[in-house]
Parts: structure tokens; sequence; C-alpha cells
């Protein structure tokens, strides 16, 4: 009755846990297995999405939309479109994150239905090769502005590289000190960043004022004037536009940090995106103030270009300084979040135990951390921009798949807890315009860049099968050596035979019992 009574006790503890992990599990170290501290309100959690999303995306894919589009009212309805669609998209997580509370986002709802392997593929692609490279293009991105701004024309490309090395191990350490140090980060930046969008739009106010406003953009009978008539090309626009609004399921990936998931994640998740969509509408408003649609398809900086019109060159430097801390936001947020995935797949047993390891002063997964970084420094060495048509798909792939999850879920478990539901029909219509958004890009210039990142599958796949192997022969070496017992074992178990009685009645659960109530 005794160890029934403290099984009983050790159940709720093993929850807790990492999941994948029994209670005691040190992960090769010399310490106990240590929870993630659910930190996160409402209010951090639209701050994480927010500071996530709006990065160097609004100041540079308003060029590929309007060029697709073709006019100003076709533009904006996409805009609007797209933020329409990340929004639902953010929703439909919310359902599979209340049902399913782990961190890990996709790999967790991918494991859950369909199994390990193609959650492991997943885990595999987004940590390896999807992530590290897009926080390596921002930090780039962070780098060149940064660079231009303080040393001119004569930057070097080494100058670049160390730039944007320093800003990625700055953003680990940050990550590494402290989850709470981060939140607090993204936060501010988050807050700085609704600054540049409103200063973005006193640049439209001020050359709308002067009478240099560019209104035909905003009249009805001049607004959709050379508008496309190419529904493919409203596809190719849409993606710019996806771009933008990049990590939108952020929220996912720290399900456990969250104070209370089954409000936090549907409600900080629609309150991000719905100021993100806001902030993306205001900030082209300004922009068709300011320029003509064909000057916004030739503009290379137009961000900086809207402050230099506007306010002269202290409005340039105001931009490009917002510009940065956006990139720098973005590398904070991200980090954050992808290296808990890292952290779930490895408490699973797919990737290194030892990633799972979670810091018991710090509470940071510091492995996961140290990993991802080393990942993006890895890409500074490839040219990472080339990679964006490929890790796009492969995202939109992913997600597809989730929502194949989603679907699959309703169909075969209908009376399952679902403390936040979106009608079916939304998941349906997410499903068929993630699946668009697969095929779409075959039939583009990058067809050939496309295909790099679908290589990755059967790469990961050898690398599952090889570790599969692996954790089999150290399986099948433990058992052989438990079934061997040495001679002094032997000896001793001859010597005190009631000992080996007891030994042998003694039930495992209250050995974890008594770990756990040590550990506490």
């Amino acid at each position: 009755s005794t160890s029934k009574s403290t099984h009983a006790e050790t159940a709720p503890l093993l929850q807790e846990q990492v999941p994948g992990l029994e209670v005691g599990d040190t992960l090769g170290t010399d310490k106990p297995v240590i929870k993630l501290e659910r930190t996160v309100g409402v209010l951090s959690a639209s701050a994480i999405v927010f500071g996530n999303c709006v990065g160097a995306g609004i100041f540079i894919s308003p060029r590929g939309v309007y060029e697709k589009a073709g006019s100003a009212g076709a533009g904006m309805i996409v805009w609007a479109f797209s933020g329409l669609i990340a929004t639902l998209c953010t929703l439909a997580y919310a359902e599979l994150g209340t049902m399913m509370q782990e961190s890990g986002g996709e790999f967790v709802y991918i494991k859950n239905t369909f199994g390990k392997f193609p959650a492991f593929l997943f885990s595999f692609c987004n940590a390896f090769l999807i992530k590290p490279a897009a926080l390596t293009v921002t930090a780039i991105t962070f780098s060149d502005y940064f660079a231009t701004l303080v040393w001119g024309e004569g930057v070097t490309h080494v100058m670049v590289k160390s730039i944007t090395a320093s800003v990625i191990l700055f953003i680990a350490v940050l990550n590494i000190l402290s989850c709470k140090l981060v939140v607090k980060f993204c936060s501010v930046i988050s807050v700085l960043k609704l600054v540049v969008v409103a200063f973005l739009m006193a640049c439209g106010v001020v050359i709308g004022i002067k009478g240099n406003g560019h209104v035909e953009n905003f009249k009805l009978a001049t607004a959709f004037e050379n508008s496309s008539t190419n529904l493919a090309d409203y596809g190719l626009a849409f993606y710019f536009c996806a771009f933008t609004f990049q990590s939108w399921n952020s929220l996912n990936f720290m399900t456990e940090e969250l104070k209370s998931p089954t409000t936090t994640l549907p409600r900080g998740g629609f309150i991000g995106l719905t100021a993100v969509t806001l902030s993306y509408l205001l900030a082209n408003v300004a922009y068709l103030l300011l320029f003509t649609v064909s000057g916004i398809i030739e503009s290379k900086t137009i961000a900086m270009e809207s402050g230099l019109l506007a306010f002269g060159r202290a409005g340039e430097l105001i931009m490009c300084i917002g510009l940065m801390l956006s990139c720098l936001g973005c590398l904070g947020g991200g980090t954050m979040c992808v290296s808990r995935n890292i952290q779930s797949t490895a408490a699973d047993g797919l990737f290194p135990r030892w990633m799972a390891w979670i810091s018991p002063t710090l509470n940071t997964p510091v492995p996961a951390i140290i990993t991802l970084s080393s990942m993006s420094l890895i890409y500074l060495f490839v040219d990472a921009f080339a990679l964006i048509p490929c890790l796009t798909t492969m995202e939109w792939f992913f997600y597809c798949v989730t929502f194949t999850c989603l679907l699959y879920l309703r169909y075969t478990e209908p009376k399952n807890l679902r403390p936040f539901k979106v009608p079916i029909v939304v998941a349906v219509l997410l499903f068929l315009i993630t699946a668009t958004c697969i095929v779409l890009p075959f039939f583009s210039e990058d067809r050939f860049t496309v295909l790099i990142g679908f290589v990755s599958l059967p790469i990961g796949s050898v690398f599952y099968l090889a570790q599969k192997y692996y954790l089999r022969r150290l399986q099948s070496a433990a058992s052989s050596s438990l079934s061997s017992p040495s001679p002094s074992r032997e000896s001793s178990f001859r010597q005190d035979d009631d000992s080996l009685r007891r030994e042998s009645s003694l039930d495992r659960s209250s050995v974890y019992g008594s770990m756990t109530r040590t550990v506490g």
C-alpha cells in the first residue's frame, strides 16, 4: 500500500517533467531534469508575436507585392487578406496548442497524430535548415544597415560578417541568461517598433500636408488602375506578404511557459497578429502617400527613403535605427521559440538527450540555444539569402501537414477535449491555401532552389534511421550486461540471501518517489 500511494504521488510530478523523460533522469549530468517556468502572460505573449513578426520584411516586401499586384488598391487588398489568413492560422494552431499543451509547436502535433518519424523530419528541417538560415538572413540585414550607418560606404564583406556573428552571439547569451529578460527585451522592442510605424505614418502625413502626397492611390477611380489580371500574380504577391507574417506560430513553441495556455495562446496570438496586420496596413498607407506604385517597385530602401523625403537626413537615420531594432526583436524572440522546439525534440529522444537539458540556475535550455546559434553561424559561410525560396516553401509544407493533423483529429477524435476550437470551414480553407503555396513555387523561376529544401527530407530520414539503429545497439548492450552479472555481484548475492529478497520486493516507483522528494 505504501508503494501504491508513493506512485500516486509521483504521477503528477511525472507530468510536470520534460516530456519523454522519467523522474530522476539526469540526461547524462549529475543534476535532475528541471521544467521551464510559466512566466508569459497575455500581454507578453502578444509582444512576442508582434516582435517576432515585424522585422525587416515590411521594409523589403512591399516592392514585390505591388510589382505583382500592379496597383495600389489590389496591393492593399492582398495585404489585408494576408493578415486575415495569418490570424486564422494562429487561431487554428491555438486549437492544437490547447489540446496538447506541450512546447515544441508542430513537432508535438505531428508526433501525437502521425508518429515520431514525420515529427523528427519537421524538427530536423526546422532546427537545422529553416530557422537558422532565416535568423542569419535577419542578422545580416541588421549588420548591413549598422555598418552603413557607422562607416558609410567603406564597408567590407568581412566587417559585415563579423558584426553578424557578434549579433548572433549576443542574442544567444541573452537567451541563455534569462527567459524573462528576453521577454522584456522583446516587449521593449515591440513598443519601439510601434513608434517606428507611427513615425512612418508621420512621414506620410507631412508629405500630405505639404501637398506632395500621392492621393490618387486612394481614389476609387484610379486606385485599381493597371491591376494584374493574372491570378498567379496575386498568388506570388500573397507569398511576399506571407514572408512578413512569418513567426505567427511563435507561442506554440513555448506553450509550457505560458501562464494559462487555454486563454493566453489564442488571446495572445490574436492580439499580436491584429497589431501586426494594422501596423502593416498603416505602413503601406504611408508608402502610398509618399510614392507612386512604380516608385515603390523601383525603391530598394523604401523605409529610409520615406524618412529622407519627409524629414531629411534625420528622418533617414530614424528609419535606419528602427529597421535595426526590428531585426533585433526578431532575432531575440526567434531564438527563444526555436530553441524550445530543439529541447522538446531532444526530450522525446529524437535528438541527442543532452540537448534537452535545462539549466537549474538559469532555467533556460542552454544546449538547445547553443545548437541553434551554432547553426546560424554556419550559414554565414553560404548565401543564406539564396535559400529564402526553399525555406519559405518548406515552412508552408509543414504548415500544411499540421493543418492535416487538425482535420485528422477532428475526424478520429471528435469527442476529445478542445478548450478552443475553430470552425471546420476555416481548417479546410487553411489546408487548401497552404497546399497551394507548396505547389505555386514550382511554376516560378526558383523551382530548382525550392527542390533543395525537399532534399532535406531524405537526408533527415537517414539521420533518423541511423539514430534508431544506434539506440537499439545501446539497448541490446544494456540488456546483455544486466543478464550477465559480475562474479563479485553473484558472491554478494549468495552471502546475503535475505538482502536479495528485500531488494527484489522493493517497488521501483517508491525509489522514483524518494528521488523526486529529494529533488524537491
